[in-house]
């Protein structure tokens, strides 16, 4: 394969990944704003290091495009349209009650954003691009971290919604939470598929 189609190849795939982040990061940003009122402060927290981090994968991923001889132009607005179904829930603006289902959409966005970027890596180290591969090897380690955040945070803002509704009483089961979710994710563990 020539160097010209491969590049042509990376670049369509690593545009791709590139108009998901920035669709994720204008919906960050709004969920951000939006929180700015909400007592939920590991929501807060988590959106402002999600914003973070897809900052830093949109500058890596236009530098990897401009290197490549793309330009980001093309794929935000296609893209976008592709995904609009995956992270419709997404774009909404956060209620306070509900944090929870803002967050959950985000998990959404993330787990999407999961496989580009695996594809991404797959594609680019099939191809010899050890460089794009390096930088889908990271968004990928980055995306299962905020999923994994996610996880972490989820069950308490749930609780605490919960609890906003005083004839509710919740019980607090964050502890129950994470012992299924560790045992859920136990690599070790037969799969049965």
């Amino acid at each position: 394969m020539g160097t010209d189609k491969k590049n042509d190849i990376l670049t369509t795939y690593v545009g791709d990944v590139h108009a998901l982040v920035v669709h994720g990061l204008n919906t960050i940003q709004r969920q951000v704003e939006n929180l700015k009122n909400v007592s939920h402060q590991d929501a807060k927290t988590a959106l402002a290091a999600f914003q973070g981090i897809l900052n830093r994968q949109k500058s890596e991923l236009e530098q990897r495009i401009q290197t490549l001889g793309g330009n980001t132009t093309r794929s935000v607005k296609d893209v976008v349209s592709a995904v609009a179904g995956v992270a419709a829930g997404v774009v909404n603006a956060v209620r306070p009650s509900e944090t929870a289902k803002s967050i959950r959409e985000d998990h959404n966005f993330f787990s999407h954003l999961g496989v580009a970027w695996l594809m991404l890596h797959t594609t680019a180290t099939s191809l010899g691009d050890t460089n794009t591969a390096s930088i889908a090897e990271r968004g990928y380690a980055d995306t299962a971290r905020m999923i994994m955040q996610i996880d972490r945070i989820l069950p308490k803002i749930v609780i605490e919604e919960l609890r906003e509704d005083r004839s509710l009483q919740p019980t607090d089961v964050e502890q129950q939470t994470r012992s299924m979710l560790k045992n859920a994710w136990n690599r070790e563990a037969p799969t049965g598929i």
